[in-house]
């Protein structure tokens, strides 16, 4: 297939357009003017500049969105364009936009403020037949929140640290696993589906342990928002989110199957 990716000089979208490289997908990337520099084939367009998305993402097999996201106004407006352009799409939201209680591919929407914006985007994206991926938590190769943020943390502190009370869970995944199941979703899945990429849920006082060569201690929520704003109390939200159809139906199998014991031992 001729795919675009969005976001292939960022943390998941550059495994994402290398797992479809060596699937032998032929594959561009969105390239900001002035923005950083991707081994793959450039294609002018900006997610801050919704009007130059549409002429960018026209005549492909597929578009692959998995850019950081720009806040809510930017972010409809560039899907707007983006499904203008006719090509189908698959977008990347995340765990955030699912509520504390158990979830599955089918369960509506209960966002985090945070992404309170993302479910509409959802909708509209499946509306045009389009297919949506969830991650979790996303680890591994020295990116992501947990080396941006909670292995920063530890280091600080001399031991690893959560927000809130001990016990909250999170859906988590390797970013390998991940840019797999962009392959399988692109090959396999069905127009208008929702995908979750979660490898387990995990402890996040049992990640803060695992950074924290064995101990760890709460941030007070109250302290954790003065740093870091409404991203904090995502932290206290306890998921249970299930990929067992996503794993069954799309023969996906994550081979990193622990966090804590990933940290610990240091791989990448």
């Amino acid at each position: 297939m001729k795919i675009l990716i969005i976001g292939a000089t960022g943390y998941v979208g550059s495994h994402v357009a290398t797992a479809f490289t060596e699937a032998g997908h032929d594959v561009a990337a969105l390239t900001r003017p002035g923005g950083g520099r991707s081994p793959h084939r450039p294609v002018t367009g900006d997610l801050a500049d919704p009007s130059s998305l549409t002429a960018a993402a026209t005549g492909y097999d597929l578009v692959v969105h998995a850019g950081a996201p720009l806040g809510e106004a930017a972010d409809l407006a560039g899907v707007d364009a983006l499904l203008a352009a006719g090509s189908p799409l698959l977008y990347t939201t995340g765990a955030a936009v699912l509520g504390s209680s158990p979830a599955d591919e089918d369960t509506p929407p209960d966002p985090h403020p945070v992404a309170a914006w993302r479910p509409e985007i959802e909708r509209r994206v499946l509306a045009a037949g389009g297919r949506v991926v969830r991650p979790g938590l996303v680890y591994g190769h020295g990116g992501g929140l947990v080396h941006g943020l909670l292995t920063g943390k530890a280091a600080e502190r001399g031991e690893g640290v959560y927000i809130g009370d001990p016990g909250v869970r999170w859906p988590v995944v390797h970013v390998t696993d991940l840019a797999a199941l962009y392959v399988a979703v692109a090959e396999r899945a069905a127009p208008g589906t929702v995908w979750h990429g979660v490898g387990e849920t995990a402890r996040l006082d049992a990640i803060a342990a695992a950074l924290g060569g064995g101990s760890a201690s709460s941030w007070p929520l109250e302290e954790a928002e003065a740093e870091l704003g409404p991203l904090a109390g995502l932290f206290t939200r306890d998921q249970q989110v299930s990929a067992t159809r996503t794993r069954d139906a799309l023969a996906w199998e994550p081979a990193h199957l622990s966090i804590a014991d990933h940290l610990r031992t240091g791989r990448e």
